[in-house]
C-alpha cells in the first residue's frame, strides 16, 4: 500500500512511516453516481484523493470544475482556511476516495509536525495556486466574450 499511495503527489515527498500513519488516519470511501462527496457550507476536516471514478465541483448548483484523474486532491481549502466548504463536490461515476482527516497533523510528534505541514502546505498551495491561475485565464476569456458581446449589443441597438 505504501508503494501505490507514494504514486500520489501528495505522499510522494514523505517518509514512509509518516504514509503509514496518515493511512491509519484515513478511510477508503466510495460513493455512487449522484452521491454528495462534500457538501457546501459544511464544517469537516477531510481532505479526498481521489482514487477512480469522477467528480464534479459545484458552486451554488453551477458546475465549476471536474476531477477525473487518480490522485487529484480536493477539499483543502477547508483544511487551510478553517471555513465551511465553499463548493460541493458530487460522484458523477462510481468513485472511490482516500478520505484523509487532516487531525492527524495535531496528533504528529513534535519533531514530525514541522516537515509534514512544510510538505502538505506546499502541495496545497501548488494546487490552490494551479487553480487560481486556470480561473483567472477563464476569467479573462469571460471578460474578453462579454465585452465583445456589449459591443454587438450596442451596435444592434442602434
Amino acid at each position: 500500500m505504501v508503494a501505490t499511495l507514494r504514486q500520489v503527489s501528495f505522499f510522494s515527498h514523505l517518509e514512509d512511516r509518516h504514509i503509514v500513519e496518515i493511512f491509519k488516519m484515513s478511510r477508503l470511501r466510495q460513493f455512487e453516481r449522484g452521491e454528495v462527496v462534500i457538501p457546501e457550507g459544511v464544517y469537516d476536516s477531510f481532505v479526498y484523493i481521489l482514487l477512480t471514478g469522477e467528480v464534479e465541483v459545484r458552486k451554488n448548483g453551477a458546475s465549476i470544475s471536474r476531477l477525473h484523474t487518480t490522485g487529484d486532491i480536493f477539499g483543502e481549502l477547508a483544511i487551510i482556511n478553517y471555513e465551511p466548504r465553499s463548493a460541493s463536490v458530487v460522484a458523477m461515476t462510481l468513485t472511490s476516495c482516500l478520505a484523509i482527516d487532516a487531525a492527524f497533523l495535531d496528533t504528529l510528534l513534535p519533531h514530525d509536525r514541522d516537515t509534514i505541514y512544510a510538505v502538505v502546505y506546499k502541495l496545497f498551495a501548488e494546487i490552490v495556486a494551479n487553480r487560481l491561475r486556470a480561473t483567472s485565464n477563464e476569467l479573462a476569456a469571460v471578460r474578453e466574450e462579454n465585452f465583445e458581446l456589449r459591443l454587438k449589443l450596442a451596435k444592434y441597438q442602434r
